[in-house]
Order: structure tokens, then sequence, then C-alpha cells
């Protein structure tokens, strides 16, 4: 399953969506990246490392937050050797290209890719963003079939992500806009929307507001 929000990650306004979102799945043991944010402060990476361990021993969910800035700390093997006991990623926020950037290491997508299937790969702003298949600048994960992300969605300092999409856009993909604190998960079979907030699907002059408990079908997502 992937599971992607706008806003919120590892605070108390996402606390009740992740709670339902977890319970989807049997024993998780969650593995936390700031690595969208390896770029930055030290301090900015103690955030970021800090709020996670909190959020997630608030849950009761086993956690551990994997500290790796780059590609070359991606594939240390301890973390590749954490990442293949864990059923759920959580990406926070940062610079998406980066992230990409940092993970497109064979062992590391593997383990994505496995996880995907049994568990949940998650993520938050730029951790959402790189799981389309086009996003601002280069592409995506490609998770998400014929989508770009925008994350942020209906915050004011926020808003040129997505006025520059749809001016870039023209009608080739599926913009999926994110509100915070609220999923858009997709798995093999369908679409279910969970949290406080609103899903948007804008797709030339079509746009569709979903809220928390709608499924949708995954043809949703075509051309």
């Amino acid at each position: 399953m992937i599971a992607i929000t706008g806003s919120g990650e590892f605070l108390p306004g996402i606390k009740n969506a992740d709670k339902t979102l977890f319970s989807s799945i049997d024993n998780p043991y969650v593995l936390s990246f700031a690595t969208a944010a390896g770029k930055e402060s030290i301090e900015r990476q103690e955030y970021w490392k800090d709020l996670a361990i909190d959020h997630f021993k608030s849950l009761g969910v086993r956690h551990r937050h994997i500290e790796a800035k780059n590609k070359d700390e991606i594939e240390d093997k301890d973390v590749i050797n954490q990442m293949s006991k864990a059923n759920v990623v959580y990406f926070s926020g940062g610079n998406p290209q980066h992230l990409i950037n940092s993970i497109s290491v064979n062992s590391f997508m593997n383990e994505l890719l496995r996880i995907n299937k049994i568990g949940i790969l998650a993520g938050c702003s730029a951790g959402a963003m790189i799981m389309g298949e086009k996003m601002i600048k280069g592409t995506g994960l490609n998770f998400i079939k014929n989508s770009i992300i925008i994350p942020h969605y209906g915050e004011s300092y926020y808003s040129w992500i997505s006025n520059t999409v749809k001016l870039l856009n023209k009608g080739k993909y599926k913009l999926i806009c994110l509100e915070k604190n609220t999923y858009f998960t997709i798995n093999e079979s369908k679409i279910k929307i969970i949290g406080d907030n609103n899903i948007h699907i804008i797709y030339k002059n079509e746009h569709r507001t979903c809220s928390d408990g709608d499924i949708l079908d995954l043809s949703i997502l075509e051309l």
C-alpha cells in the first residue's frame, strides 16, 4: 500500500489518521527517513528524528528512525538489514529531488517494492511527491501512475506549487492534491481516503474532492 499526505507528519493532528492507517496491517514495524532533509542543518535533521520517535512511541508502534542523509548512507548494510525487517517505511519532508537521488540504490529499491506489497510505503510532502509518475522537476517512482502529487494543498504559503504544476501540466497527468493530516492510500484493488481533511483529484476541467472513508476505483487514475 502507498499512503501519502500533504503535510503534518508526526504531529498531533495526524495521530488519528495514523492509528487507522497502521491498524490495516499486523504488527507494524516502521522505519522513518528524514533523507529528504539531508542537505539541511543538523538541527533540522534532529528535529525530524525527535518528532518521529515521540510520535510513534505515542502510537505504541514499533519504530526506528534511520539517519541516512544521502545515497552513500542509504547503501549502508545496516540500513538494508533494517529494511528487510520492516513492513512500513515513512519518508518525511524536504527536497524531493534529493530524496529520489538518495534512494536510487538497487538494494534499497528492492526492499521498497517488497514493503509496498506486504505493508505500507508512506510519505509526506517531499516524501509524497516522489510517489507519482512526474514531479515538478524530474520523474517520480511511478508508484502512482499518470500522476503528479501536489502536497500542502490549500496552504497559502505553498500556493506556488499548485499554480506551477497546473501551468506546466496541460492535461498530461492527473493532479493528486493533498491537504494536511489526510492520506490518499492506494493498493492493488482500491483507493481509500483517511483523515480529517480532503484530497482533490484534478484533470483538465474535472475536479473531484474526496474525504475520509471515500473508496475509489483505480480507474480514476486513467487518462
